[in-house]
């Protein structure tokens, strides 16, 4: 009997403390009017146009082809002895 109202009242205690901790979330996740999904989306278009997307896209293709070109001399690489 003791032990299903311990269980009874730990289960309570989970469930209100994850239930008032989903309702602050979503109230602090985003108040404003537009919503944030409005921001990125305003954000992204004044990259684009002012060119700032196109540099930040060159600069990661040229990391990526820098990458490339080290893993493919690691292969041709002979093995190092220990």
């Amino acid at each position: 009997m003791i032990g299903k109202l311990v269980f009874g009242a730990a289960i309570a205690l989970v469930a209100m403390l994850s239930w008032s901790d989903i309702g602050l979330r979503s109230a602090a996740a985003c108040n404003r009017i537009n919503g944030c999904g409005m921001d990125t989306l305003l954000e992204s278009r004044g990259m684009m146009d002012s060119g700032k997307m196109s540099e930040a896209m060159a600069a990661g293709k040229a990391n990526m082809d820098a990458f490339k070109r080290l893993r493919d001399a690691e292969r041709k690489a002979p093995p190092r002895r220990r």
